[in-house]
């Protein structure tokens, strides 16, 4: 398993995450066999010679406080066993971090190739939902290690302001909760 060293910024810097360097954008053809329906998620990455992938989708609409993570991951959870009675592998967990928690499950899928371990994860990124996705093959142990670890790496970068000169004798701040120059 490859030690990954920077993370990797998504959705304009506000999601950073380890990615290994095997990971790359699934192929479009392959993302619509795996994905068939109009709302694939918003990034699939996939490692083609491990079998491994791991999906990141923002959720802007959907709001979640960090505080609400534990009841989210809960009731999605329910909803996919609802479904899939006998494909829980993993009951609900919270993992915490600075910026809050971020909640995950484990399932079993079936593909032709043979039996899938899913992980499905939800994290609050600027009060809006991110869900995600990952998977290998069931028996994959370092798989299961390495997408753990990804998962583990999810982190929110702090904003930091940014400074535009809008005239030679203003200095104005742009960033978030700052409308207004100094």
């Amino acid at each position: 398993m490859e030690y990954v060293k920077d993370k990797t910024l998504f959705f304009d810097g506000r999601l950073a995450v380890q990615i290994p360097q095997s990971f790359q954008d699934m192929e479009t053809n392959r993302a619509e066999l795996m994905y068939p329906y109009e709302q694939r998620p918003q990034i699939i990455l996939e490692d083609g010679e491990a079998h491994r992938f791991c999906t990141f989708s923002l959720l802007k609409e959907q709001k979640l406080a960090a505080n609400q993570v534990g009841y989210v991951i809960k009731n999605i959870t329910a909803a996919v066993v609802g479904l899939y009675p006998s494909c829980l592998l993993t009951d609900p967990r919270l993992v915490w971090r600075k910026e809050g928690a971020y909640g995950w499950f484990s399932f079993r899928s079936i593909i032709k190739e043979g039996e899938l371990k899913n992980f499905m994860y939800v994290f609050s990124v600027d009060e809006c939902m991110m869900l995600g996705t990952m998977g290998c093959f069931i028996e994959d142990e370092e798989g299961k290690k390495q997408l753990l670890q990804i998962m583990d790496s999810l982190e929110v970068p702090e904003r930091k302001p940014s400074f535009a000169r809008s005239s030679q004798s203003s200095l104005q701040t742009v960033g978030k909760n700052n409308g207004g120059g100094i």
